[in-house]
């Protein structure tokens, strides 16, 4: 297996969430890359996520925080310089999370302190978490990222995130600055520096190899990588559009959070939202399509439900398209 690595001083969200996508889209098989980014001052929420429920947008605009969005599903995140982002990228047949997850864990070995994977995808010390995940797959391609926090600031945690209280309680804890701990808390001398070089040498040690040095591509003299960054610069991906709602259901589930919003016009639903933290993604695009002109009434949510889908019974996306036509139904009178 051939190992690639690569780090970038960039710390622009849109450049660097494009040269992931750039980069994961020309995987090739029979090998791995570890990228290592940071962004200064941004929020960064999950592909499915409303920035207006999940972020203080105005707080954001006042402090010069950057709102960026990424094509992985999951919650919203701060990022400051006192976090350092890992991508890594492979196709389909290298692709092992638990492999990848490992290195993060092996990292942290090497800098003398002990960490855990704990509920769907986050790093814990002592039952607090410094590094979430989050992942992508489309059509053998594939991706996981995460932060790990070293020195973040967490103030800003608290001004610009607007965590639901259920997400909070799902959690046992009272507000997102309590659940979580920077690596300094741990290892006061820890330098970005250390981090990366313990990173490059667990990825090594993890996969039985010696990873290949290479620099990141520029959107300064590639035309490919520059409408990715444009892509997700734009107003359109960053925040999407809002909908003239007559109906909003909130709910939280054991796969996740969903906000649906329905436009219903004459026993039709003209337009539909749905916002979830879930790490699934493609779902709630298929789902979407599916309501648009449905009609709004209990049979035609049962029938969406039992066969419209493309889902096995037991899969994970078929559960959520059934808990959500179950929200929407319960809410007709």
């Amino acid at each position: 297996m051939n190992l690639r690595y690569t780090e970038t001083d960039c710390t622009n969200p849109f450049i660097n969430l494009a040269t992931e996508e750039y980069m994961t889209f020309r995987a090739v098989e029979g090998e791995v890359t570890m990228y290592l980014w940071q962004n200064a001052n941004t929020v960064v929420i999950g592909k499915n996520q409303n920035p207006w429920r999940e972020c203080r947008v105005e707080s954001m605009k006042a402090g010069g925080c950057k709102l960026a969005r990424r094509i992985s599903g999951g919650g919203a995140v701060y990022h400051d310089l006192g976090n350092l982002n890992f991508t890594f990228i492979a196709r389909e047949d290298e692709y092992n999370i638990p492999k990848q997850t490992e290195v993060i864990l092996e990292a942290v070995r090497i800098l003398g302190i002990n960490a855990e994977k704990t509920g769907r995808n986050d790093l814990t010390i002592d039952g607090m978490k410094f590094s979430g995940h989050a992942y992508y797959r489309s059509h053998g391609y594939c991706y996981h990222h995460g932060t790990i926090m070293f020195e973040v600031d967490p103030a800003p945690l608290g001004e610009y995130l607007n965590v639901s209280a259920a997400k909070l309680k799902s959690k046992g804890v009272k507000s997102v600055r309590s659940r979580v701990t920077n690596l300094i808390d741990h290892k006061p001398d820890i330098t970005l520096k250390e981090l990366k070089d313990a990173l490059y040498e667990a990825f090594a040690k993890v996969y039985a190899g010696t990873p290949e040095r290479f620099d990141t591509p520029s959107p300064d003299s590639n035309t490919e990588l520059k409408a990715l960054v444009d892509k997700y610069s734009s107003d359109d991906w960053r925040y999407g559009r809002k909908i003239p709602f007559t109906t909003s259901i909130t709910e939280r589930l054991d796969w996740g959070g969903i906000d649906i919003e329905l436009q219903v016009e004459g026993g039709f639903i003209k337009d539909c939202g749905l916002y979830s933290d879930s790490l699934e993604t493609a779902v709630f695009d298929e789902l979407r399509d599916k309501l648009l002109g449905c009609k709004y009434n209990k049979a035609a949510m049962s029938t969406l439900a039992e066969g419209m889908l493309p889902y096995a019974p037991a899969s994970k996306e078929y559960r959520i398209c059934s808990d959500i036509t179950d929200l929407i139904a319960d809410g007709i009178m």
